[in-house]
């Protein structure tokens, strides 16, 4: 089990060996920085790797969704107060920043860059950006292009004696489309038995697990080098997205084998999609996420995503990553179409969809990502919601090698 460590966030080390590495984790209630968290806390190949460990979050009430953290030291993101971003930054040597799923992620992050460059201790910056990004129209596409804005703002430092050490061991992280982003189209995988996108049909993405996105940056933030960073992390680009290039009926094919049930895919167009989004099954989303979703869409409609990259996730674990039939089967219980039960009638018998066991959720489940991203870690899958039905041998995790290795919405 993880060293326990006290609620300021500070570490007691079983071994005199454990790291001094003082790391803040920015949108820590998010359901990217909650996973890394929960990966940094509770896995024993990261949780001796720093000494202190920071969640910075947005209001009051999202301290709440780190509750179960104890050992974690939780701050209020406050822009109009720099001295207190600026001691935040002050504290530690790592940060891990997460632009925010809302609509001033931009001006969000820039703050925040500024405080850690007044810090001037902040020696490892880490950036999470998106990957097909870099292939976005500014004018037609902004959501996605305001990552590379971000990647620009966050490889300043390295260049700038003015920020003292910050930015000195950088590292950007660009994570391709989220296939928890799927779960969004629960409602009609469950009801309909299909997936309704609006990618066409013959064009391809590769969609990566957000525990893949969650090992990756864990590795990186965790890993040590005579110049911050580890050498094989350090200035790099690190672009992840998952194992297999798919077209839509591809990924209904994956999804039909995992679920053992026939799934189709529904070419859907933009207005189509956006009605969707706009509905009551993306009520959490923020209406920025909103458009960058559409926008990615756009770039599988363009061509532009028909790429893999699995170089770090084999390079750090020695496997490419969760496949599509995997994901399914780890939310089988969000995918697999309810079974029509017949009941009686004064006019005789018809059938009624059976109640769903959990509402259709726009973002990831929170305990579905937590059993996949134990069970690829190698670790324990205990902490499962009671209507969230999976078995380990539901989740097909390959050779030992990749067992012992593998962890399994929108960008926060």
């Amino acid at each position: 089990m993880a060293p326990k460590r006290m609620n300021t966030g500070d570490a007691k080390a079983k071994n005199s060996q454990r790291s001094s590495r003082k790391i803040l984790i920015t949108a820590g209630e998010g359901q990217t920085g909650h996973l890394i968290i929960e990966l940094l806390t509770t896995d024993e190949r990261y949780a001796g790797k720093y000494g202190k460990l920071t969640a910075l979050v947005f209001s009051e009430e999202a301290k709440t969704a780190l509750e179960e953290f104890d050992t974690v030291k939780t701050i209020v993101y406050d822009p109009k107060d720099m001295n207190a971003l600026v001691d935040a930054m002050s504290a530690v040597d790592t940060c891990l920043l997460i632009p925010p799923a809302r609509k001033d992620k931009m001006k969000i992050s820039e703050t925040l860059l500024e405080a850690a460059k007044k810090a001037k201790s902040v020696q490892n910056l880490v950036l999470l950006s998106s990957a097909g990004a870099e292939y976005a129209e500014r004018d037609t596409q902004p959501r996605l292009r305001e990552f590379i804005d971000l990647e620009i703002a966050a490889m300043q430092p390295k260049g700038d004696t003015s920020t003292g050490d910050t930015g000195h061991s950088p590292c950007i992280i660009r994570a391709g489309f989220y296939a928890e982003n799927l779960l969004l189209y629960s409602k009609q995988a469950q009801g309909e038995g299909k997936l309704p996108l609006p990618i066409g049909e013959d064009h391809k993405f590769a969609p990566i697990a957000l525990g893949d996105v969650a090992q990756i940056a864990a590795y990186v933030v965790t890993s040590e080098g005579p110049h911050g960073l580890g050498d094989d992390v350090r200035s790099q680009v690190i672009v992840a997205t998952g194992p297999q290039l798919t077209a839509g009926p591809e990924l209904a094919v994956a999804a039909s084998q995992a679920l053992g049930t026939k799934m189709e895919f529904e070419s859907i167009d933009e207005d189509s999609a956006k009605a969707i989004l706009n509905s009551s099954q993306g009520e959490e989303v923020d209406a920025a996420e909103r458009e960058y979703l559409l926008e990615y869409y756009a770039l599988v409609r363009a061509g532009k995503t028909n790429y893999t990259a699995t170089t770090a996730m084999l390079a750090f674990f020695g496997h490419r990553g969760q496949e599509p039939s995997e994901f399914f089967k780890t939310y089988s219980a969000e995918f697999k179409p309810k079974k029509r039960r017949m009941t009686k009638s004064v006019n005789g018998p018809h059938t009624k969809s059976a109640v769903q066991t959990r509402a259709s959720a726009p973002r990831v489940s929170k305990a579905a990502s937590k059993a996949s991203a134990k069970k690829r870690s190698g670790g324990s899958g205990d902490a499962i919601d009671d209507d969230f039905d999976t078995d380990s041998d539901d989740v097909h995790l390959g050779d030992e090698t990749s067992q012992a290795s593998r962890r399994t919405v929108t960008k926060s």
